[in-house]
């Protein structure tokens, strides 16, 4: 299993705002080796070397081959995604925290890779969070709305 670095860690190691196709550590079997959970005909789950929130089990899929957005995807790599979903269900259902949710850019604004990926991160989003984060980046968000706690 690799080491688990800190997103710190990350931005003083990167010499580049975005990975391009030609520096792709998801293309490089061999950046992902020991972080390889597990690999469908099209798909590959690997572990984040990098996770946002320091968890361990903060898991990515990314298609086999190299596309940069999910419109990118041909038949057999869309189709497999189900697949994809039914074996992250799984691997969180078998831990002790059975929370997660699924995170992914359709657009290059902040990615660090090009290589399309999508990310699960286990624990639970609340309410507000989003709401907040979409406020403290400028987006209109209706104050009538009211948030169960």
């Amino acid at each position: 299993m690799s080491r688990i670095w800190t997103r710190s860690e990350y931005h003083m190691n990167k010499t580049t705002d975005v990975l391009w196709r030609n520096e792709c550590p998801f293309c490089d079997n061999h950046s992902t080796k020991d972080t390889l959970i597990h690999t469908f005909d099209y798909w590959k789950i690997i572990l984040n070397k990098y996770p946002y929130s320091g968890q361990e089990n903060h898991l990515m899929a990314v298609p086999i081959r190299h596309t940069q957005f999910v419109w990118e995807l041909n038949s057999d790599e869309f189709w497999e995604l189900p697949k994809v979903h039914a074996f992250m269900k799984e691997f969180y259902d078998n831990l002790w925290e059975k929370d997660y949710f699924s995170a992914t850019r359709e657009t290059m604004g902040n990615r660090s890779v090009e290589h399309y990926h999508m990310h699960f991160i286990p624990g639970r989003l609340q309410g507000k969070f989003i709401r907040c984060m979409l406020e403290n980046q400028g987006f209109p968000v209706d104050a009538e709305v009211k948030i169960k706690k």
